[in-house]
């Protein structure tokens, strides 16, 4: 009888674990911008920005990693995995349990090496596009994880659009809720009833000095991506440097 009760537990042993089973089954999507030329600053903030990600990201739940550039339709998938470990259980049906807590910490140091693997080419291989389309890039990854119900959207960007929609170096204050309207009616505000939004990396322009934006344009820029975010019925948004704890 008990070699009977032993063998599942070996063949779990040399299995590969299902870690999306662990946790609450949350999502997290992560959009890296390819279209700024990133200075030693910008690479101290998303440094700072994915450690902060590890301490926060919980047992379980699934990562998922897009570029974010020129063309929505461009945007790469580079990670997609559920974070390793074991969810505590009492002591009958954790010796059931195919997830095994010293397999699955071998995982979890492999998973933090192949999310930095992933993300490490994105802030050190430059690729500077002359237009950047979020809004389209948002709606579009909203859209086509849908299916997962995204309980976060992790932004890295200086949130500055340029594109055929619009272009927010000329943002003017009296012109968001005419903007706002036109991406309601085009399908591009997609519900995001919940989600918790950060974005990490505002507040530069999109020079190569990456000069501070002014102060008129930054205040529209906020406050176009406020109203954005509202519209889509977020349930919390922050916009700024860097990812708090």
């Amino acid at each position: 009888m008990l070699l009977l009760l032993l063998l599942p537990l070996n063949d779990a042993l040399s299995a590969k674990q299902d870690y999306c089973s662990q946790g609450e089954g949350k999502t997290v999507l992560f959009l890296i911008d390819r279209t700024s030329a990133f200075d030693d600053q910008d690479k101290k903030n998303f440094a700072n920005g994915v450690e902060v990600l590890f301490k926060q990201l919980q047992t379980g739940e699934r990562l998922i990693i897009h570029t974010l550039t020129e063309d929505f339709s461009g945007s790469k998938k580079i990670f997609d995995a559920c974070r390793p470990g074991c969810i505590e259980q009492g002591l009958v049906s954790g010796l059931f349990s195919q997830c095994r807590a010293s397999r699955a910490k071998v995982d979890e140091r492999k998973y933090r090496l192949d999310v930095l693997t992933s993300v490490k080419p994105m802030i050190l291989t430059q690729e500077k596009y002359p237009n950047s389309e979020i809004i389209e890039t948002i709606a579009f990854i909203m859209q086509e994880y849908e299916q997962y119900k995204p309980a976060r959207l992790i932004i890295f960007s200086d949130m500055i659009e340029y594109s055929r929609l619009a272009k927010f170096g000329q943002l003017k204050e009296k012109n968001i809720q005419t903007l706002l309207d036109k991406l309601d009616q085009l399908g591009l505000i997609k519900p995001m009833q919940g989600v918790e939004v950060d974005v990490l990396g505002f507040g530069r322009d999109h020079s190569a000095q990456r000069h501070g934006l002014k102060a008129e344009l930054k205040r529209n820029i906020e406050q176009f991506w406020q109203a954005y975010f509202k519209r889509a019925r977020v349930g919390r948004f922050h916009l700024g440097r860097n990812l708090n704890l």
